[in-house]
Order: structure tokens, then sequence, then C-alpha cells
């Protein structure tokens, strides 16, 4: 007798910054530990080491974007006007898209296709009768028409985000919007880690807890790997995979009684001449490692770092996100369970939150918050893939 064919999952990631793949990234890997003979195809644009370093073997990796998410000044400012145009010029050509990607499913032999949270791919799914599940917690629809809401509104009219756009380019917006969330409401269901922004369009929806890789804790290897001695501050500067510009020069070199190192992750341009400025390249630990071994992070908001950082029981600093309509979810989390403190864009860049960093270095670390929803998801897509017929046996 011939072996069972091994269930095939495609899981299709926004590349939006790294947030998405390090959100779905426990809850696949938890899966592949229920079904070891999974068969499992990535479909994303971030760098194949990014995808190796947080997905364990993937068997196929595809370098082609399903969305884009929105368009970026950077890592804190949403171009409305640009990401409007975008989404015009991709929705005029979604039905040769969701044709020649639902072709591509039926080749390929999915049996259930894991959205984070790219819409195309769902819409492809749904057309030839594949299974799909979204996971995230947002959804495009949703920050698209907060954008418009915030462009349309007199709540935020001297910010970046909020520049008038002409009233066809709104039409043009709110009928993506709906057409977007369409999309998700067909999904079989979407799953919402927690913390998620309130999704209360959708009536599929599923909640689920944090989701994150949890770090070890490598003090001695950090200090090793960046040739620092002695008794310091270390300090994580990250805003995610988008780029942002840091002067570091006027921060604090010492507090406490304690030399203050800084270790700038990301896509973070600075032009430095600080003594205390580290890469996170020099210090050969992955990112959760990192995480967990640090005193402090200095960050927006953003899923991944937050979840992670309470996971590690480490304190945050984090940066006003006024435009983006996850932030209040996350943060309003994130004081409940963790050490944190917020700072305006301008203090950040002033460098003038010695203040609030004094008192997180003396709270210091609390009680981590359990990474629940990598079994929960886990759990919920192995009986989806199973309910298939297929084998799900090692």
């Amino acid at each position: 007798m011939s072996s069972p064919r091994r269930p095939h999952l495609l899981v299709t990631l926004s590349s939006h910054g790294f947030g998405h793949l390090s959100q779905a990234a426990p809850v696949i890997n938890q899966l592949r530990e229920l079904i070891p003979n999974l068969r499992l195809t990535i479909r994303a644009t971030f760098p194949a080491d990014q995808i190796q370093k947080r997905i364990l073997n993937p068997n196929v990796l595809q370098p082609v974007a399903d969305d884009f998410g929105m368009v970026m000044r950077d890592a804190l400012t949403v171009d409305l006007s640009a990401s409007l145009l975008a989404y015009q010029k991709f929705h005029a050509s979604m039905p040769e898209r969701i044709e020649h990607l639902s072709e591509e499913l039926l080749e390929q032999k999915i049996d259930l296709v894991l959205a984070d949270v790219p819409y195309l791919t769902l819409a492809a799914a749904k057309k030839v009768g594949i299974p799909s599940v979204a996971l995230c917690s947002l959804n495009w629809a949703d920050v698209l028409e907060h954008a418009l809401l915030l462009a349309t509104s007199n709540a935020l009219e001297n910010t970046a985000s909020s520049r008038a756009i002409s009233p066809e380019l709104a039409r043009v917006g709110a009928e993506i919007v709906r057409e977007i969330r369409g999309i998700y409401q067909q999904a079989d269901c979407f799953l919402l880690p927690t913390p998620s922004m309130p999704i209360l369009t959708l009536t599929n929806t599923r909640a689920i807890g944090p989701v994150c890789t949890p770090g070890i804790m490598r003090r001695e290897a950090l200090a090793f790997n960046t040739q620092v001695t002695g008794d310091v501050w270390f300090v994580l500067v990250g805003m995610g995979g988008m780029p942002f510009d840091l002067e570091l020069d006027e921060w604090s070199t010492h507090m406490l009684g304690k030399p203050i190192h800084y270790i700038v992750a990301g896509k973070i341009a600075q032009i430095s001449k600080h003594p205390h400025v580290i890469s996170e390249t020099q210090t050969g630990l992955s990112y959760s490692d990192l995480v967990s071994s640090v005193d402090l992070i200095l960050t927006k908001p953003g899923y991944g770092m937050f979840v992670e950082a309470a996971a590690a029981g480490v304190p945050v600093l984090y940066v006003e996100r006024r435009d983006w309509p996850e932030a209040k979810a996350l943060t309003d989390w994130l004081e409940v369970v963790a050490h944190c403190t917020e700072i305006s864009t301008e203090v950040l860049h002033r460098g003038d939150f010695v203040d609030e960093m004094r008192k997180l270095l003396e709270l210091g670390r609390y009680d981590p918050v359990a990474a629940t929803g990598n079994m929960q998801g886990a759990t919920f897509l192995a009986q989806y893939i199973c309910s298939t017929g297929e084998a799900c046996r090692g």
C-alpha cells in the first residue's frame, strides 16, 4: 500500500515589517510538533535567512508578496495617499490575481491556507474551495478604514497621516475597505491572538492567548559577544522592520551608577558618536534570546516586540503611535501585564527620557506572561487539517 499523502499547509505573510513573521511563526512551529509529517510552504518576501530563523524547516519558500499592508513614510507614519493609490492599482488587477493564484494552490495540492494576513490568498483559496484561516492581531480593512477616518476628521489635522485626500480617493478607499472586509469574512476562521485590536465587523473571529517565541536569558553570551564587561545596563532599541532615523549622541551613558549600552536593531539609521552603541548583529543571539537578555526595551507599539518582552518579563519604554489603530489594544494590554511607560516622538528624538528610563530600570523585571496562544492556535489548525481526511500522524 502506498503511504498517505502528507498534508500541505501554505502560510502567506504580510511583509509589512517583521511582526507578521514573528506572530505566525510560533503557532506554525507548534503545529509542526503536532503534525510532524506536515508539508510547509511559506509565501512571503522576507529574506530567506530571516524566515528560517523564525520558522523551523520550511519545505518551500516562495518569495512572493500577496499584499503590501500600508505604505509608510517611516516606522511610525502612514502615507495614506500613497497607500490608497497602491490599493487602487492592486485591486484593479484583483480578478486576474485571484484566478492565477487559485490555479497555483490547486497545482501545489494545498490542503489549508493560513494567512497573516494577506487577503488575496484567502480569496484565491475560497474560489477553489480550499479551507482558509486568518491569524493576526489586525486586519487591513480596519487599518485602512481607520486611516480614512483620520483623514476626514479634524482629530489629527496637523499630522502627516491625516493630510487631505480628494473626495474621489476617499470614496475609492471606502469601497476597497468593503471589498477587503468581505474577503476576510469568507475565511473559515479569523484567529485573534491576545492582544488584538477590536474587530467587531467580522463574525468569524476566535480569540486565542498571546503568541510568541519566548527567548532564553543568555546574558553571559551577550556580554562576551559584544565585549562588554562589568555590571552594565543593556537597552535594546528596535522599531520593527521599517526604516527609522534616530540620533543617539545625547542619550545617557550612565544611570543608577552603571554604564548603559544601547543595542540598535532593525532598520534604524543612526549617525552617532555615542560611545556605547552596539549593532544587533554583534550580539550573536537570536532576536527572542536578545529580548530576554536585556534590561530594557525601547520600541514602538508592535505585537511581536510587546508580547516577546512580556513573555520575558522585560520592561518596555515605548513611543506613542497615535495613527495606528492596533496601538491602543497593545498598549492597554501591556500596561496591565508589564512594567512600561509611553513617551512622545518628540521626547524620543530629543533623547529626553532619562526619568522614564530610570524608573523602569529601578522597577526591573516582572512575572512573565505565558504564550498560551501557541498551542491554542496550533491545536485548532491541526484539527482543521485532520478533518480534511489527510494523514495527521508522524
